[in-house]
């Protein structure tokens, strides 16, 4: 019985054993799957870094080149904004187009007074040139006649009284022949000249 006693400690000890074996061998699969797997995983790791640092330069590309192309547009738009704005800006501040528009404005009103026979401000200045140089024609004659019968006035003086008649004034003179005949003074100034 011993020896059965010992075959089976020597089966139990080789079934240990063997167990004991396989469990090693297991053990060590483990730990090669395992240095398998971080060798593997490092390289995956790897490629994975490498694609997404790719990645990054393939968006962050086109965000770059969307951003210029969005900085194009609207540097175009404000171009065009600028370009109408001062457009706008000139045709305001142009001043010979308004100095057109007020010489069309003006020969315009002329033409219109001529068909009416209004008188223009130079028949207006011509006019008060000549009535002027008649004003002082008058006053000139009035100052002459005056200085005359003082001389004379002083020896009529002496033989008798006389009655002073009011001088009018030239200028009232003239206002009122020229309101009452404006066609005879103003023939008059022009057979002058």
């Amino acid at each position: 019985m011993a020896t059965a006693h010992q075959t089976r400690k020597q089966d139990n000890g080789s079934k240990a054993g063997e167990i004991a074996e396989q469990l090693e061998h297991v053990f060590l699969a483990g730990l090669g799957a395992l240095s398998n797997a971080q060798k593997a995983g490092v390289k995956t790791f790897d490629a994975l870094v490498k694609q997404g640092e790719d990645f990054r330069d393939e968006t962050s590309k086109k965000t770059e080149s969307l951003i210029d192309d969005v900085q194009d547009a609207i540097r175009g738009m404000t171009s065009d904004a600028q370009s109408k704005a001062t457009g706008l800006l000139d045709q305001v501040r142009d001043v010979s187009s308004l100095d057109k528009l007020h010489d069309v404005f003006d020969s315009r009103v002329q033409g219109a007074l001529d068909r009416l026979n209004v008188p223009s401000k130079r028949d207006f200045d011509s006019i008060n040139r000549k009535l002027n140089k008649i004003l002082k024609e008058l006053d000139a004659k009035e100052k002459a006649a005056t200085k005359k019968p003082r001389a004379t006035a002083k020896r009529k003086a002496a033989a008798k009284p006389t009655r002073k008649v009011p001088v009018k004034a030239p200028e009232k003179a003239v206002q009122k022949v020229a309101e009452k005949e404006p066609e005879k003074v103003i023939e008059k100034v022009v057979s002058k000249e």
